[in-house]
């Protein structure tokens, strides 16, 4: 069995060059180059005051195109309704026609753009097929990074999965969808992952999620390692005070995750966790935070899990020992959160997504009532 583990060390962050007291506007920007098996992508969700939920990520590589080593610029929008009506485009872009640049978070492709500073975001996708977005991201509390926001995989750590997010901010602009044109505010999210390797030949699931709440802002990204790691969990869990911006709990060792209620998934056919609870607690502190779904807002399965049905794609991971679903879904969450003799209970709604390249296995925790402790 091969390690697994976030990179959070002193000489981890003197070696990647990583301040650890603050996130620093190049890390925003391109990170990876044009090699076989790395990809970055620029992600950002909302969910507007009307209910509407909007999705756009910009991507470096199409996932069918991954182990090329020049890339194959793309991003997909989505745009559900408050009737729960999905609108969604994919679109491919020449890569003269793109440009990433390296120090900030300038993302090109063609019509199309990503561009901010850390605290101001401008998201554009033209509607070349009618749907669309021009919306800006204030971002309202400081960044997260869990460490130097590296997860490495294996004995020489050369693997490695990436994330630093800019959890809360205030959105507002216009959609484009359905043939008119909506004026929209509401709160949203951005992140920005960076890795060298396929996430599917490492990584057996993740529930990843994020919620805006009146007094916190709360990031969850709980990932669970294949067999060749020993089906390692990484914990990571972040609250947010509203008031100064600051990460008041972190957490990325410790933690007991409880399925509570699992339902059979129609298009993947395997069991997804419906309710699910993780309790953390250190530091004198004790947080309880509980996810239920309430609507499924995008499915993709082995057949389509790059964006398009592809029955060679499904067959290879067949070969693969792979059975790839990706869920992202609309959810209620609470929190209960306990310092010393004080306890403060929040609920609202959320965007969480669970990703299960793995096929069922009862050591990857993805069981009715399983508890899985990490130390």
């Amino acid at each position: 069995m091969e390690k697994v583990r976030i990179l959070d060390e002193p000489e981890d962050f003197k070696r990647l060059g990583i301040n650890p007291d603050a996130v620093e506007l190049w890390e925003d920007g391109r990170r990876r180059e044009q090699i076989p098996g790395a990809m970055e992508n620029w992600y950002f969700d909302a969910i507007m005051e009307d209910g509407t939920k909007v999705v756009v990520v910009f991507l470096t590589k199409l996932g069918e195109k991954r182990q090329m080593a020049t890339n194959s610029p793309n991003l997909r929008i989505q745009i559900t309704t408050p009737q729960g009506k999905l609108f969604e485009d994919s679109i491919t872009v020449p890569v003269e026609e793109s440009e990433v640049r390296k120090g900030e978070c300038h993302v090109q492709f063609g019509q199309h753009s990503f561009i901010g500073n850390l605290v101001d975001y401008d998201i554009k996708v033209s509607p070349v097929n009618g749907i669309g977005c021009d919306l800006h991201l204030k971002v309202l509390v400081k960044p997260f990074r869990p460490g130097t926001g590296y997860v490495a995989f294996g004995d020489d750590e050369a693997k490695e999965y990436t994330w630093i997010c800019f959890p809360r901010g205030s959105v507002s602009g216009t959609i484009v969808y359905d043939g008119k044109n909506q004026e929209v505010k509401g709160m949203g999210y951005h992140d920005h992952q960076f890795h060298n390797t396929d996430s599917m030949t490492t990584i057996h699931h993740w529930i990843w999620g994020r919620q805006s709440l009146e007094s916190y802002t709360i990031v969850i990204f709980d990932i669970v390692s294949n067999e060749k790691y020993g089906f390692k969990q990484i914990p990571i869990f972040g609250l947010i005070d509203n008031k100064t911006g600051d990460v008041i709990f972190m957490n990325t060792k410790n933690a007991k995750c409880e399925i509570k209620e699992l339902y059979l998934q129609k298009e993947s056919q395997k069991l997804h966790p419906k309710v699910v609870k993780f309790s953390y607690e250190h530091s004198g502190m004790k947080i309880e935070y509980t996810i239920k779904w309430k609507e499924e807002i995008e499915v993709r399965t082995s057949k389509d899990i790059f964006g398009k049905e592809n029955v060679k794609v499904k067959e290879k991971l067949e070969k693969l020992g792979l059975d790839p679903s990706y869920i992202r879904y609309h959810a209620d969450a609470e929190i209960i959160f306990t310092k010393g003799n004080q306890t403060r209970k929040e609920s609202g709604d959320m965007i969480y997504e669970f990703a299960y390249f793995g096929k069922p296995d009862k050591r990857a925790h993805v069981d009715l009532f399983n508890t899985s402790p990490v130390d």
